[in-house]
């Protein structure tokens, strides 16, 4: 999948939930935007890989592409590396920062794991069950442009319903207060085991 069609998805998906949960923000929007791309640092076409030539290469030639960085095992190394960065170095207003980027980080596993390539979410176990998909779309083919014109259209939506107030109010999601607790809670574990 391309990057614009990881963003505009992820931020479809990521969008009402903030809005649920009252934290949409300049900040949190950023962190799930980044959150989307970051899987494929490790492809040096890609949009950040284009902009970081020295973390890209260095990713490419140890993990490969799709591999570290499109697993779970990567997105546990983002959880630790963006607790540490959030609680070290950000001010208050950045307290949900890391759950938004890792949102976006497993949207883009969840995105990619459609595709017809797929994903090794076990990795560095490499065995990959091979079963006929039901739904997958090729990179650049038409199922993605399909699904890259319909969230921008239901993104512009979003952006309209937030303006006037009602997005919030369109889904309840109480089980995401509970979630971001139980990730908070984790994320003061972490720190009490790295200092």
């Amino acid at each position: 999948m391309k990057y614009r069609t990881h963003v505009t998805l992820t931020l479809a998906v990521g969008l009402p939930l903030m809005a649920a949960s009252g934290e949409v923000s300049f900040l949190n929007g950023c962190a799930l935007g980044i959150g989307s791309l970051l899987p494929d640092i490790d492809h040096p076409s890609s949009f950040l890989g284009k902009r970081n030539k020295i973390a890209s290469g260095i990713t490419n030639k140890t993990l490969g592409h799709r591999g570290g960085t499109h697993s779970l095992l990567g997105a546990i190394i983002v959880f630790v590396l963006g607790t540490i960065i959030q609680f070290h170095y950000l001010s208050a207003s950045g307290q949900n920062m890391t759950f938004w980027l890792l949102v976006g980080y497993l949207m883009h596993l969840i995105e990619d794991s459609f595709s017809k390539e797929g994903i090794h979410w076990l990795w560095p176990y490499k065995k990959k069950r091979r079963r006929p998909k039901l739904i997958y779309y090729t990179t650049g083919g038409i199922g993605e442009h399909l699904v890259l014109g319909f969230t921008l259209c239901l993104l512009l939506i979003e952006f309209r319903l937030l303006w006037l107030g009602t997005l919030g109010q369109m889904i309840h999601c109480q089980w995401l207060t509970a979630v971001q607790a139980k990730f908070t809670a984790l994320q003061h574990a972490l720190l009490t085991i790295i200092k």
